[in-house]
């Protein structure tokens, strides 16, 4: 007695674990399956032992069958920049890591292309100007009959000769993405976080290398591998449900985007890509997990994540949660089909009903010394 007293004790002891039986009526062998006892535990130990709590609710149980996928960020989703004309790299205007918008500067380059270009831009306009005042003139002198037509026409062709060649040299320090003088201004394309930079200040930036890179994390999407076997149920733009083995209480919703048109030979699988309805900032590309196949139209029941049943006494139960008292109250439910991380629960309990999600077996370890110190008493 003494030394089951001491076990008891000392598990609670290691868990941190603060309990409290309801025994105000002790319940009768045939109540026994429904009023199991209750557990108090006060919320910072609810946090420190990892017991997570949620609400039961309807989802969609089509798919029968977990997929293994795999975060990954989309083709398009990361840009690099780099400079179109040789040059040396005089400001690095962001860090590694930090979040840009469209169109901020990223860095400048100081370029001898460019420097040359807006050289002759300058020279060009000096000449427009010098060909616009002698058209001025031809044109007054033409109008009292003193000037040959000729003189006329050539001095509207070299005006509008150099006018080209300005819009031409503008355009092409345009592209460059010059600034004043020959600095060349690199800007990101998107928003997005700075995933690399490849260069250092005064070190040389060139066509031929990438300076920056800008990568938009919320250009995600979910590789899965579907069987050989069960190929006929992949359809364009049927919902799949994708969890993450890093967040196992959560699901997302997406749509099959793309379909290979080929199987993987070494795994006799077919990959399908998944669109995300609403991707988190919390997930990475890289992040394992798996994916169910829905169909167009799957049915919604009442489930619950796997995590959330205990065995106890040969009956499945869940742990309901009274926030206002921080109570755990067990109570026998009803099983049914089952689909990947979740089964379907028939009976015992109601859709928005407070639950014990995971922690459950540190719930019943408890439930169980508790009636096992009862016993022994």
């Amino acid at each position: 007695m003494k030394y089951l007293s001491l076990l008891c004790w000392v598990s609670l002891s290691l868990s941190g674990l603060a309990c409290q039986q309801n025994t105000s009526s002790a319940p009768s062998p045939q109540e026994a399956k429904t009023q199991l006892g209750e557990i108090h535990l006060l919320p910072h130990v609810v946090e420190r032992v990892g017991i997570s709590v949620g609400t039961a609710q309807l989802r969609p149980l089509g798919g029968g069958m977990a997929i293994p996928a795999q975060a990954q960020l989309r083709p398009n989703s990361t840009v690099h920049v780099w400079p179109l004309v040789s040059g040396r790299l005089t400001k690095v205007a962001v860090s590694l890591g930090e979040r840009v918008q469209q169109g901020q500067l990223l860095g400048v380059v100081a370029s001898a292309d460019a420097s040359a270009a807006r050289a002759r831009l300058n020279q060009l306009r000096a000449r427009l100007s010098a060909a616009e005042a002698a058209l001025g003139r031809q044109k007054q002198l033409a109008a009292e009959g003193i000037g040959a037509q000729r003189a006329l026409i050539d001095a509207q062709s070299l005006v509008e000769e150099l006018k080209a060649d300005a819009e031409g040299l503008r355009s092409q320090l345009s592209v460059f993405g010059s600034g004043s003088g020959g600095e060349l201004s690199l800007v990101s394309p998107i928003n997005g976080i700075v995933t690399n930079i490849h260069a250092a200040v005064g070190e040389i930036a060139s066509p031929e290398q990438t300076v920056f890179a800008v990568t938009d994390e919320s250009r995600l999407w979910v590789r899965g591998n579907v069987p050989e076997l069960e190929i006929h149920r992949v359809t364009p733009n049927a919902e799949v449900l994708v969890r993450f083995h890093a967040f196992p209480h959560a699901t997302f919703k997406g749509l099959i985007s793309y379909v290979e048109p080929s199987l993987d030979e070494p795994t006799r699988s077919l990959p399908i890509w998944v669109s995300l309805e609403n991707p988190e900032p919390r997930l990475r590309s890289g992040l394992f997990g798996d994916m169910e196949l829905l169909g167009d139209n799957p049915q919604r029941v009442l489930a619950v994540p796997t995590e959330a049943i205990a065995n106890l006494d040969g009956q499945p139960i869940v742990f309901i949660f009274e926030k206002t008292t921080h109570l755990f109250k067990p109570q026998v439910v009803v099983l049914g089909q089952r689909a990947g991380n979740f089964v379907e629960v028939r009976s015992g309990l109601q859709e928005g009903t407070p639950i014990a999600l995971g922690g459950t077996f540190t719930l019943k370890s408890i439930l169980k010394h508790k009636e096992l110190m009862d016993s022994v008493d």
